[in-house]
């Protein structure tokens, strides 16, 4: 598990484990967001276990399974809401942290400058700058 922070409300990562969750508890972290589908690959822990512990730790979990690649207007939607009134600060993570990163980016290109976005996620170690004309359609 990394942890990759795009700013105070977002950290991001890859697949977590159940033995990951003590860490992000004890960092403070009140919100978990998993962006996979279940049995998107082999051996990946089904959301649904990660949260129940989650729960047993007092961290709310949600789950918005999107696939890689086919983030639809609606995802972003769906995301920029569940964004809003989650209990911050945020842990989301996927296969690799990317996909959480483009929802976030694409949710918050009505509100934050493009390039800020796309320097955010860059410095996390995300380069989104393939999306800079979706980010900016999005404006």
């Amino acid at each position: 598990m990394k942890f990759a922070k795009i700013n105070n409300e977002l950290t991001v990562s890859d697949q977590i484990s159940i033995e990951d969750l003590k860490e992000i508890q004890a960092k403070g972290y009140k919100t978990i967001f998993c962006n996979r589908p279940d049995q998107e690959s082999e051996g990946q822990l089904a959301f649904s276990v990660i949260e129940k512990e989650a729960q047993n730790l007092g961290i709310k979990a949600i789950h918005q399974p999107v696939i890689g690649g086919q983030i639809s207007d609606d995802d972003i939607t769906q995301f920029g809401s569940y964004f809003e009134t989650a209990q911050k600060p945020v842990f989301a993570y996927c296969r690799t942290g990317t996909r959480c990163s483009m929802l976030w980016a694409l949710s918050h290109a009505k509100t934050l400058p493009i390039d800020e976005i796309l320097s955010k996620v860059q410095i996390a170690g995300y380069d989104l700058s393939p999306l800079k004309d979706r980010l900016n359609s999005l404006k």
